[in-house]
């Protein structure tokens, strides 16, 4: 039998198209606690049918509210996925050896050279995110350190509940953040990547890949920066685009 939170989102996409009547473009849904209400439902299987939609494309969520796809005169849907988004902090691949990531989320003001990059008054904290992996013998070969701007802390929900539960319980389990760039984009957001490289020395003669990785959205809004520190005798870094589809 068919899950009810499956049962409940597709009755949702069937009363956003009948609303729209068959026209084009985007159709603004009830909110959880109507939609709850009309549909006979908690507003936990609300919740969890909107997140599934949200992960099929089929609807967005920013500032204004919650919106369905409901014609060919829509905007373009955000390719959604678990699949077609690149996993987070992302950095390089350590093929054939076993590393273990470790991770720490926290709420704090950030260096001066970030703050102007996010737009930060002076001492304002914004949300931070440590990431290292690490091989079996204890040596670390990659570290990667996220700051995230105002905009992103306001448009991506799953993030601003990051931020609520770590300023509520600041050594709280450790963080998973994967799947941001499909939260990004499950909020409307089309998160476009800008590297910075170059080659630093570290101790004993040792050199060391940094990469700052800047993520801005569709309207050139800084929603991310990440600097990256990679091993790189033994990590590899690759880089890939698509070309566009021709007409």
């Amino acid at each position: 039998m068919t899950s009810l939170y499956i049962r409940t989102a597709e009755q949702i996409m069937r009363d956003a198209r009948d609303h729209a009547g068959g026209g084009p473009g985007l159709r603004r849904i009830p909110s959880e606690r109507d939609l709850a209400s009309s549909l006979r439902v908690n507003r936990q299987t609300v919740r969890r049918a909107l997140e599934h939609l949200r992960t099929g494309g089929l609807i967005r969520t920013d500032r204004s509210g919650t919106y369905a796809y409901t014609g060919k005169g829509a905007p373009d849907r955000p390719a959604v996925g678990l699949g077609s988004q690149p996993l987070y902090p992302g950095g390089a691949d350590f093929s054939g050896l076993t590393v273990r990531a470790a991770a720490t989320l926290s709420y704090e003001p950030v260096p001066p050279p970030i703050e102007a990059l996010l737009g930060l008054c002076p001492e304002r904290p914004t949300l931070v995110h440590r990431h290292q992996l690490v091989l079996g013998s204890g040596e670390t070969v990659q570290r990667a350190v996220s700051y995230f701007s105002p905009t992103a802390l306001s448009h991506v929900p799953k993030l601003s509940r990051r931020v609520r539960r770590v300023r509520r319980q600041p050594h709280g389990p450790q963080p998973d953040l994967r799947h941001l760039y499909l939260w990004m984009a499950e909020a409307g957001l089309r998160p476009v990547r800008r590297d910075r490289v170059r080659v630093n020395p570290g101790q004993c003669g040792e050199l060391w890949l940094s990469i700052r990785k800047l993520v801005h959205d569709q309207h050139n809004r800084l929603l991310e920066v990440t600097d990256l520190n990679i091993d790189p005798q033994r990590g590899e870094v690759g880089y890939e685009f698509a070309l566009p589809a021709l007409p």
